[in-house]
């Protein structure tokens, strides 16, 4: 199609604010289509009806365009001109209907239209320009979120008992990268004897050197009185990669080595160095239902028969109409193939949580 043309028919390209005021459309065919023209460009006629919503046209069907409501024509002098226009594909020259009466242009000349009261099209490409700049540098440098749960949960296993249970974390999420620090406990008592004493924390970063790429690393602290594990240092680093990267829909698994120094109250303490492997998925079921799940697997490299499995499934939801305050249900399952003695191999946690998070 002749260039000139769709430069031409720019003109009606922001027609679309005027409610009262019609455009009429003629198609090659014949036919007459009446509503307001949205956008021309890219071979495409986009025209808002009354009876049939918007209509996505084929531009090369167009035979002419004209319209009631007044735009602003700018040339490519720096002249502006303001009045209803009308235009053929056939004819080299346009009408403007100015207050000085009817001014014809070279559709050569013509190098912007826009309308009237609107903001003109290079102030808008400035706009948009500025505001992905904005959401560009934001999403680099993230956003810091806080979260904090609270619950009591029900246990198998080693306790068969009722514990409190907590966790914070704060947590800053950019376009490359993930840092977040927590901290985490369980505590409980049966016949007013303490039965659980755990506290965990650490650290953990992930760097996007791809897309789908990344490289992580975490170090992690655990005390377990009824473990008799006095101090658990565990650090890891290594690679992953994102098999499903969505705002609703992640999926990514990671493969890594790390060092792990165990201390127990008898004196003994176990030093390894281990493989670290693990699994991170989590879908947006619907807008207010969310699933998580987490697998983690760390071998010894020495002897993979001493082996730590943990799988960590949930359920999140809000509670009520509040985005800050949600209910997390869940099943926690940790697998110590060699434990200590006296303490079996799988703990198995059920519990549910309050969760305020604060974005």
């Amino acid at each position: 199609m002749n260039k000139n043309w769709f430069r031409a028919a720019a003109v009606t390209a922001a027609l679309g604010t005027a409610s009262l005021s019609a455009d009429t459309v003629t198609l090659s065919d014949g036919s007459r289509v009446i509503g307001t023209v949205e956008r021309l460009g890219d071979g495409k006629l986009i025209l808002k009806t009354e009876f049939a919503g918007t209509l996505e046209i084929d531009a090369t069907i167009v035979t002419s365009i004209s319209t009631d409501q007044k735009v602003n024509i700018g040339m490519t002098t720096g002249d502006r001109l303001v009045g209803p226009i009308r235009w053929a594909p056939s004819k080299k020259t346009a009408t403007i209907d100015t207050a000085m009466g009817k001014v014809p242009v070279q559709v050569n000349d013509i190098a912007a239209v826009w309308p009237e009261g609107a903001k003109s099209p290079e102030q808008l490409a400035i706009e948009a320009q500025v505001a992905q700049e904005k959401k560009e540098l934001e999403a680099r440098i993230g956003k810091w979120s806080f979260t904090m749960e609270a619950g009591i949960l029900s246990k198998e296993g080693n306790k068969e008992l009722l514990e409190a249970r907590g966790r914070l974390e704060l947590k800053r999420k950019s376009s490359i990268d993930l840092l977040k620090f927590y901290a985490a406990g369980d505590y409980g008592e049966q016949n007013n004897v303490r039965s659980t004493a755990e506290v965990r924390g650490g650290g953990y970063y992930e760097y996007n050197f791809t897309d789908r790429w990344y490289a992580y690393t975490g170090v992690e602290f655990e005390y377990d009185e009824f473990e008799m594990l006095d101090l658990r240092t565990t650090l890891t680093l290594g690679a992953g990669y994102y098999w499903i990267k969505e705002d609703t829909h992640e999926l990514k698994t990671r493969l890594g080595t790390g060092y792990r120094h165990e201390s127990f109250f008898s004196g003994v303490t176990v030093d390894d160095v281990l493989l670290d492997l693990g699994l991170d998925y989590r879908i947006d079921i619907k807008p207010w239902l969310t699933f998580t799940h987490a697998t983690s697997y760390q071998p010894s490299i020495d002897d993979f028969d001493d082996y730590r499995l943990v799988f960590d499934n949930a359920l999140v939801f809000p509670i009520g109409d509040s985005d800050m305050w949600k209910f997390k249900v869940g099943a926690l399952f940790e697998y110590d193939n060699l434990p200590a003695p006296g303490v079996e191999q799988l703990d198995k946690t059920f519990y549910g949580n309050v969760v305020m998070e604060i974005k």
